[in-house]
């Protein structure tokens, strides 16, 4: 698949079956997010690939609480429930960290997000290419510490992205985006 091609279709997928991802696909993701660009190559991500059913379980139970339920039903409408399930049932997770301790100024959050964001998005545009689904999330936030304990995350890094993969139980399409001529300021705004 030609690489515009899949940017144009690389959907936020929050419908996945439960079908196993093959070890090597997700290391192709994981490749993927280490092609990233990254402030002076510093490479402050890791990767946490969560198979186990039974890890899986427990971090689902532990970010969706009822009272999560309840807020992204608030929030989120329909897509809401998709997402807390897929937590649940998606084969793969995988947790994007970076580093807090960063090149220069550790206060300067720019660091550690430039290439946490740069990583998932090569793994989404990647996924894609491979047929795969992924959603991006930060529903970890709901429960840091708790999730933290279950994965062990050292102290110096930050939990950045929690993306459930698998394979696509609906079909993608194109992505819905502004045309570029209403976003597009050449010279000045």
């Amino acid at each position: 698949m030609d690489v515009f091609e899949a940017m144009e279709s690389a959907m936020t997928m929050r419908w996945l079956t439960e079908e196993p991802v093959p070890d090597e696909l997700i290391e192709k993701l994981i490749w993927a997010g280490t092609r990233a660009a990254n402030p002076a190559n510093a490479q402050l991500w890791d990767f946490i690939v969560v198979k186990s059913p039974e890890q899986r379980a427990l971090l689902h139970e532990t970010m969706i609480s009822p009272e999560v339920r309840a807020r992204l039903e608030s929030l989120g409408g329909a897509s809401a429930n998709p997402l807390a399930t897929l937590l649940r049932d998606a084969p793969v997770l995988i947790f994007i960290c970076v580093s807090s301790l960063v090149p220069g100024d550790p206060r300067e959050d720019r660091y550690k997000f430039s290439a946490l964001y740069g990583a998932a998005q090569n793994m989404i545009v990647a996924a894609r290419a491979l047929g795969l689904g992924v959603t991006p999330t930060g529903l970890h936030h709901f429960a840091t510490k708790g999730v933290r304990d279950l994965l062990n995350v050292p102290d110096h890094k930050i939990i950045g992205v929690t993306m459930p993969v698998g394979w696509a139980a609906r079909p993608f399409r194109s992505v819905k985006r502004k045309p570029i001529a209403d976003v597009i300021h050449f010279d000045t705004w």
